[in-house]
């Protein structure tokens, strides 16, 4: 990007809880320095007039929109917002936002950059709504200047089933602050379990399959407790499956924590059961904290990020590269992992190898990336993991 004082727009559903609100905040700090020696006004506008539980740093100026959830409203009012600002380029993340940045770009003359937070096929499965989302995907995403995809997993999704040009492709691991995420799990906290326990946080939904950490924690022979930490419409299932597996008392469900790393910092090692991600940030967050991680290996970002390998198959729990993998929705596999890392030693080596693996995502590879992206010459490297199909 040239020296100019034209502006920039990052747009956004809303700042509500959530992974993409957190990245995009992270991301807006991390540009901080570039954006101001670039003179360069910035500007976040979000789409939805709502709660913001997140807090976009000082120098940005934010506009919030009220666009109830409507994609009609959110391209009226977005036009008219950004038909006043003029920007060079728009950066948008999640695919309302995504949508409509491209949708306005030809007609108020910008560049427009999207980023896809969620392996679309997987995220978008089912109903009516997901059938619309997907075809606005298809209708859109190939049309805009850039495709940043926060995986090797999302990105070859786009391409194989959403007909995203491969040349129009980015890869943009989410950035990771180990100092602060350090800082924040030297907290104290009041509730810490007495007795050891691995750990695994996210949405009490289908998606994550606790279901099957319950299934598969109540068949191995391990002597921890577990923890649960999130919240989510599937609690008192959850909690009823674990009473009747005879293992109540050993599973602790602890609520959503605006501060989990206390509670990851103290356990034992970390498991993750999803059926599907974007790009897992709790694993990459366990690892900063040398935490030994156990995952199924979904579609997409865990094999990425615990075996360095994309695509990878797997048939059955298997150690890896940073980590252990297991197939998705495989109970007798994810037992084998259980087992395996209740072993003291074996929650070191791979604790030391988390710790390694988690400095490849740091805020200044991040940083550098972004400034390719924006600029025009992003780099292409990780678009080799892509395979069209």
């Amino acid at each position: 990007m040239p020296h100019t004082s034209k502006p920039v727009v990052f747009i956004i559903n809303s700042l509500e809880g959530g992974g993409a609100e957190g990245v995009m905040c992270r991301l807006l700090s991390i540009m901080k320095s570039y954006f101001l020696s670039q003179q360069t006004k910035v500007f976040l506008v979000l789409l939805d007039d709502v709660q913001q539980d997140h807090q976009a740093p000082d120098y940005v100026e934010k506009v919030v929109l009220n666009s109830k959830g409507s994609l009609l409203k959110g391209l009226t009012l977005l036009q008219s917002t950004l038909k006043k600002i003029q920007p060079q380029f728009c950066f948008s993340f999640l695919t309302r936002a995504n949508a409509l940045n491209v949708l306005l770009s030809k007609r108020v003359g910008y560049q427009a950059f999207i980023s896809e937070r969620v392996a679309t096929s997987s995220h978008f499965a089912h109903g009516l709504k997901s059938l619309i989302s997907k075809a606005l995907v298809r209708v859109t995403y190939p049309k805009a200047n850039t495709v940043v995809a926060c995986s090797a997993g999302v990105a070859a999704d786009l391409v194989t089933n959403f007909a995203v040009p491969q040349d129009k492709v980015s890869i943009l691991y989410n950035p990771y602050d180990m100092d602060e995420i350090a800082s924040k799990a030297g907290e104290t906290v009041a509730d810490l379990p007495h007795k050891p326990y691995i750990i695994a946080t996210g949405r009490l939904a289908e998606i994550k399959n606790f279901s099957l950490l319950i299934d598969a924690f109540a068949k191995s022979a391990t002597s921890y407790d577990l923890v649960i930490l999130g919240q989510g419409e599937l609690e008192q299932k959850l909690k009823t499956q674990a009473n009747q597996a005879g293992i109540g008392d050993r599973v602790h469900f602890a609520g959503f924590k605006t501060n989990p790393y206390p509670y990851i910092r103290h356990a034992q090692f970390f498991v993750s059961t999803s059926n599907a991600e974007g790009f897992p940030n709790a694993i990459v967050e366990a690892m900063c904290l040398g935490k030994a991680i156990l995952a199924t290996n979904c579609e997409s970002g865990p094999a990425e990020i615990i075996a360095d390998e994309y695509p990878l198959s797997l048939d059955n729990f298997a150690t890896k590269k940073f980590g252990c993998l297991s197939p998705v929705n495989d109970v007798e596999s994810f037992t084998k992992g259980l087992n395996f890392l209740s072993n003291e030693q074996k929650q070191a080596h791979y604790g030391e190898l988390s710790q390694k693996r988690a400095k490849s995502f740091s805020n200044a590879i991040f940083e550098r990336k972004v400034i390719g992206i924006i600029e025009g010459h992003a780099d292409k490297e990780a678009t080799a993991y892509v395979h069209a199909g």
